[in-house]
This record gives C-alpha cells, sequence and structure tokens, in this order.
C-alpha cells in the first residue's frame, strides 16, 4: 500500500528535531510496490530515509522523501550455530534486537539502543561497543531505481568500511533500496565484551546471556547520551579520525606540550594507522558542554550534538559543526568529518 501526502512536516520523521518540510511524502508497505513509487518519481528529485536518526537537513527539502513500512521478519534456521533473520527495512532496529536478545541469539546486541531501522543499518554499516553491522550481515535485499529491477548483494558484495558502503558511494546514491536485510545470528554463546567498559559492567554475572549484553550497553549509552524523545540530536556526529603513524606522532607532541607526558592519548591501531576517539579530540579541545544559541555540545559526551532548546535551527547546528572542526583543527591538527548526512 502506498500512501502520499503533500506539504509534508518532517519534524517527527528526523531525530535532531528540525522543523522542515518536504514537497511530497511517500511511505509504502511491500517491496512491489516500489515499480510504481519509481514511475511516479522520474525525473523528480527524491530521498528515502530511515528513522532519520543520522541526518542533518538543513533546510526544507523540495523534493520527496520516501520511507519504508515494510516490517515483515522471517527467522531461517541454517545449520546448528546458526539462523537467518530476514527483517523488513522499515522495523526499528532496536526492537529486532531486542526479540533476538530475547530468543537468545547472539550477534546483534552490542547494537542495542541505536535509533534507527534495519535498512538504514545496512546502509549505514552503524556500529557500536566493538561490533558493526558487517559482523553479523549476510546479505541486503535491494530495488534498484535504475534497473527498476530486485537484486542482492552479498556482505562481501556492500563493500563495507568504517561507516560507509556500497550504497553510500557517489555514484550509487539513491540508486538502491534497501528492502530487506538478512542478519546471520550464533546460537553459541559469542559475547563481544572487549570494548569501553563492557566487560565491567557485567562483572559478576555468569553464564552471560544476549540480553544481559543487550542491558549493559543500554545502561552504559544511558549514562551519557541525550535521550532523542526529548533531546534531539543524530548521536555520533562526527566519524573517528583514522589517521597515518606521523600525523599520530603530531598529535602526541601536541598533547604532551600542552598538558603534559602523563596525558595517554587514547588509540585503536588499524593496521599501520590509528583510530582516535572524536569525543577525546573535542573533550581535550575543551568543548564539552559548549552551547552557542540554541545548539549545543551534549555535556556528557562531546561526540553529540544537541537541539538543546528544542528549537534549534539547521543553521545553529552547521555552525556549531563547523566551530568543533575548526576548534579541533587549530588546536590539534586533526581534521574530523561529520557522520551525519547532510540534506
Amino acid at each position: 500500500m502506498i500512501t502520499e501526502i503533500k506539504n509534508f512536516n518532517l519534524k517527527p520523521f528526523n531525530t535532531f528535531g528540525m522543523d522542515v518540510t518536504c514537497n511530497e511524502w511517500i511511505e509504502y508497505t511491500a517491496p512491489s510496490d516500489l515499480y510504481e513509487i519509481s514511475n511516479r518519481l522520474e525525473s523528480r528529485q527524491f530521498k528515502h530515509i530511515g528513522a532519520g536518526s543520522n541526518i542533518l537537513f538543513t533546510g526544507d527539502y523540495h523534493g520527496t522523501v520516501i520511507h519504508s513500512r515494510i516490517l515483515d521478519v522471517e527467522y531461517l534456521p541454517h545449520d546448528s550455530q546458526c539462523v537467518l533473520i530476514k527483517a523488513g527495512a522499515g522495523i526499528i532496529l532496536d526492537e529486532l534486537i531486542a526479540q533476538c536478545a530475547a530468543a537468545g541469539l547472539w550477534g546483534l546486541e552490542n547494537l542495542s539502543g541505536i535509533p534507527g531501522e534495519v535498512g538504514a543499518s545496512a546502509i549505514q554499516n552503524v556500529g557500536a561497543y566493538g561490533t558493526e553491522a558487517k559482523d553479523v550481515i549476510q546479505s541486503v535485499e535491494c530495488f534498484d531505481t535504475v534497473t527498476r529491477n530486485f537484486i542482492t548483494f552479498s556482505c562481501d558484495d556492500c563493500k563495507y568500511g568504517y561507516r560507509t558502503s556500497l550504497f553510500k558511494h557517489e555514484e550509487n546514491r539513491n540508486r538502491y533500496i534497501v528492502t530487506h536485510v538478512t542478519y546471520r545470528l550464533s546460537r553459541a554463546s559469542r559475547p563481544n565484551l572487549g570494548y569501553g567498559n563492557l566487560e565491567a559492567e557485567l562483572s559478576g554475572l555468569t553464564d552471560i546471556t544476549p540480553m544481559d549484553v543487550r542491558n549493559a550497553v543500554i545502561a552504559i549509552r544511558s549514562r551519557k547520551l541525550p535521550d532523542v524523545e526529548t533531546t534531539g540530536s543524530a548521536g555520533s556526529y562526527f566519524k573517528n579520525p583514522v589517521i597515518d603513524m606521523d600525523a599520530y606522532r603530531d598529535l602526541c607532541a601536541k598533547v604532551y606540550a600542552d598538558s603534559g607526558c602523563q596525558t595517554e592519548v587514547p588509540h585503536y591501531p588499524l593496521g599501520n594507522k590509528m583510530k582516535i576517539p572524536a569525543a577525546w579530540l573535542i573533550d581535550q579541545s575543551g568543548l564539552k558542554g559548549y552551547k552557542c544559541g540554541n545548539a549545543a555540545i551534549w555535556h556528557l559526551q562531546p561526540l553529540v550534538i544537541v537541539n538543546a532548546t528544542g528549537k534549534a535551527t539547521p543553521q545553529e547546528i552547521v555552525a556549531m559543526e563547523q566551530k568543533v572542526i575548526t576548534t579541533v583543527y587549530t588546536r590539534l591538527g586533526i581534521m574530523l568529518h561529520p557522520e551525519v548526512e547532510h540534506i
């Protein structure tokens, strides 16, 4: 079924709470609807969104916004150790994770609490607490708006990287509309507790279950991240920069000169490069809790820009973004890049 609304207000469909509109809103419930929708949209500007949790509308969108309401879930026994879960793109990701954790299936639990929908998890390669979507994605089913055919991509086909995929490459922008994602989950116990303070959160527990890990992740997130239902944000706003060893040594030298050699520079080796937490860089630059107008850096997690009063304009959010980028680069020589998509 297809629902179409003209001059649609997008405020409920972006977690930043930007009060913007689109010329037309189209919502659909079945993959087959995309044939008709693609005919309607021929030569028209359009954007497909999920829950609007990783986007910033920088103004009214003078085109058509499309949203999936494909909500079916299919459990496909694979072998004695694994189960394949085929989920509709419009399902809230955290609701699916809760179902899988309750069923004792391992693989998605570290992604608990991430706002967004199933389709977006495959496009963005969402990640948290040492797990990325690509670690459990088996395949992604899409509608190709160019050929107007359905196509299935294997995980390898998706060319996943840090917060990126085939679907985000410039030449494919708006080409593929995800209809279903199939995740490969484990019946055998596979807790991934090596990131952050997740292991400490679970200390004292024996026979840890996926639900235990899910609850621990949610507890940690709730202590440092704003609830988008009450404080608008797009979650982690900046990517963690990956820098070469020369840049890493330069960073350490700057930090030691400013704060002393006892200051630890957090880092995660990636081959011959280092991934540096963007939150630490922002905090080190003195911006945690910084406010300007209706926008602010979240006081508990500097990686998050928030609509502090609920009245922030897109221009105020962009200005805060630029403030962070400029300050971090000036003080530490590291260029940050937004994870949030600007529309």
